[in-house]
């Protein structure tokens, strides 16, 4: 940001209540904007009490847990890494899935390898910060918050993509990603207890509409709109709590199974986030910043 030197600390912390939550949301390669957001963010005062995150931000939730004062950084190396065959494995294999009709395309092992290198706790007791990772049970129909025990199946849970990766069994349940029922889990972090709520949303709910859609395509647009009436419903309850609704790339600059882009929604995501917490005044509760709208939008991917 023009004039603002590099070590200018952003003061924000006294004029927020606490406990402070930082939610991350869900949205596949859409979730190195989070990296740049998180960049941003430690140029303030403000450091989580805890962390919510579903699907890919329970897994960038994770490195934010586990080392907060170094998670942007950590996270922008980690995400200038990851490739799409990094996280589905071979189209070969998916291919071979989807002509056996097979229940899920990809396998989970190429992306169990990428949670297991990314991190080095394997029990929620091993991070810095209190973390909930957000899954859903298929067959109650409950979003399940994971917060104990095994960290690696959690986070499997939580970004097991319905048809994409197989379910995830955990403790008698069957689970899902947890982005089918609270994508942005604004309303989990406020029923834990937060005064003041960060939310990092992907922007996934700005994935764009076609006039020919894939069938793929439109399954995708049907839960981007699902994500957004999630968000507004959690918004219009909790309106008694401080809400920093803090900017990204929306709409990102890919597709969120496409990683080409991650370096820009990471880069564009941390100026737009700093310049706007440069400028954030709070006083009182309430929403401060705008989610993702696809009003005015100009879809170009």
């Amino acid at each position: 940001m023009p004039g603002m030197s590099p070590s200018m600390n952003i003061e924000l912390r006294d004029s927020l209540p606490g406990p402070i939550a930082y939610v991350l949301g869900g949205g596949g390669s859409y979730g190195a904007s989070q990296a740049g957001q998180l960049r941003a963010l430690a140029r303030t005062d403000l450091r989580p009490d805890f962390v919510v995150g579903t699907s890919v931000g329970s897994l960038n939730g994770t490195i934010l847990a586990e080392t907060p004062e170094s998670a942007g950084d950590r996270l922008s190396a980690f995400w200038s890494l990851v490739e799409r065959e990094t996280i589905f494995g071979s189209t070969r294999t998916m291919m071979v899935n989807l002509a056996s009709l097979r229940p899920a395309l990809a396998d989970s092992r190429p992306l169990q390898e990428l949670i297991e290198g990314s991190t080095l706790s394997r029990d929620f007791a091993d991070l810095s910060l209190p973390l909930t990772a957000v899954a859903a049970d298929v067959n109650t129909g409950h979003h399940v918050e994971l917060n104990s025990g095994d960290l690696v199946s959690a986070l499997m849970a939580s970004t097991a993509i319905p048809g994409v990766f197989p379910s995830v069994h955990r403790e008698g349940r069957k689970l899902i990603d947890g982005g089918v029922l609270a994508n942005v889990p604004i309303g989990i972090a406020a029923e834990q207890g937060a005064q003041t709520i960060v939310v990092l949303d992907c922007g996934f709910n700005l994935f764009a509409p076609r006039t020919d859609p894939t069938l793929p395509h439109a399954l995708l647009r049907a839960t981007a709109l699902m994500a957004g009436s999630q968000v507004r419903r959690d918004l219009a309850l909790y309106t008694d709590r401080t809400i920093l609704y803090v900017p990204a790339k929306w709409p990102a600059a890919s597709r969120p199974y496409d990683f080409s882009k991650s370096q820009v929604n990471n880069s564009e995501s941390y100026a737009l986030a700093l310049s706007w917490l440069a400028q954030l005044e709070v006083d009182g509760p309430g929403l401060y910043g705008q989610p993702p709208d696809v009003t005015g939008t100009n879809f170009s991917v």
